[in-house]
């Protein structure tokens, strides 16, 4: 008769190998093999394998294209030609925060400072008896908050591509228009007239943001992106203050005058003073900035 003490080592034996066999399986599934080298990820010796779902960004960005804006116009005697560039124009500078919610959604906000272009178009032509040369200079500064979220289209360990929509809310902080023109009379001395319209007070630029790109991984926390972006934005006017000097071609000035318009949706035509200064009102003025353009940066992940 066989008794249990034969069947103990037996018993034994096949439980260790089956516990050898559970523990190759798991390590099997966990381990990554990086350079030839395996690395489990769940391993507690390898604590910077899970990745903080926070960052942050830094990024830069140069419109090529502005499309549907006001453009400023040059003329001569014979034609006109219209200038390439609109409001939008030129680079912004950014950064942001953000958070990873899966494998395929990140949300965050970003903060963007528009730098735009200095808009400068120039015409010569002849009217009546009378050479004129005109000058247009317009400046245009937008710091914009853009609460946004991001979609991953194809995903892979070292890059992934994506497109990010966003909403946009921005402060106008310069809006600037200079514009000279000389007059030369044929029988007669030149005389100069500058007229400068500064928006001192507009609404929020709104809009939306699109982008599609690709983020590279750099090493375990940075990454480098690079972007597709296009951002529209419009604001109103609300109030302008306008000067005018005219001199003469030795700098002596003729006449000087300072005005302000307020811009409502709706108000009569009546003059009144502010501190001295006319102002009269006009008809609300909506002011459209657009622009298409490449975006590159870095992010940092915890």
């Amino acid at each position: 008769m066989i008794t249990y003490r034969y069947f103990l080592p037996f018993i034994g034996l096949i439980a260790g190998l089956q516990t050898i066999q559970a523990q190759s399986f798991i390590t099997q599934n966990t381990q990554a093999s990086v350079g030839g080298v395996a690395t489990s990820a769940l391993s507690p010796r390898n604590p910077k394998a899970v990745e903080s779902p926070f960052y942050l960004k830094a990024y830069g960005f140069y419109s090529l294209v502005t499309l549907g804006t006001d453009r400023s116009l040059s003329r001569t005697s014979t034609g006109f030609n219209v200038a390439s560039k609109g409001l939008g124009a030129g680079p912004r500078i950014g950064g942001g925060i953000g958070f990873i919610i899966s494998d395929f959604v990140n949300v965050g906000i970003d903060a963007d400072l528009l730098l735009g272009d200095k808009l400068e178009t120039s015409s010569a032509y002849k009217e009546s008896n009378s050479n004129y040369i005109l000058t247009r200079a317009t400046t245009l500064k937008v710091l914009s908050f853009v609460p946004n979220i991001t979609f991953k289209a194809l995903s892979r360990p070292s890059y992934y591509i994506y497109n990010r929509l966003g909403l946009v809310g921005g402060l106008v902080l310069d809006y600037n228009i200079v514009q000279n023109r000389i007059e030369t009379p044929l029988n007669g001395t030149a005389i100069k007239n500058e007229y400068t319209i500064d928006s001192r007070k507009n609404g929020l630029a709104v809009g939306y943001q699109v982008a599609l790109g690709i983020q590279l991984r750099l090493s375990q926390h940075l990454r480098g992106f690079a972007e597709l972006v296009a951002y529209t934005q419009s604001f109103e006017k609300r109030e302008d203050l306008i000067s005018s000097v005219t001199t003469n071609q030795n700098g002596t000035v003729l006449q000087s005058n300072l005005s302000i318009s307020q811009y409502k949706s709706q108000g009569e035509y009546v003059r009144t003073t502010q501190g001295g200064i006319d102002v009269s009102q006009l008809p609300s003025l909506n002011v459209h900035i657009s622009s298409v353009g490449l975006s590159t940066g870095l992010l940092f992940r915890f």
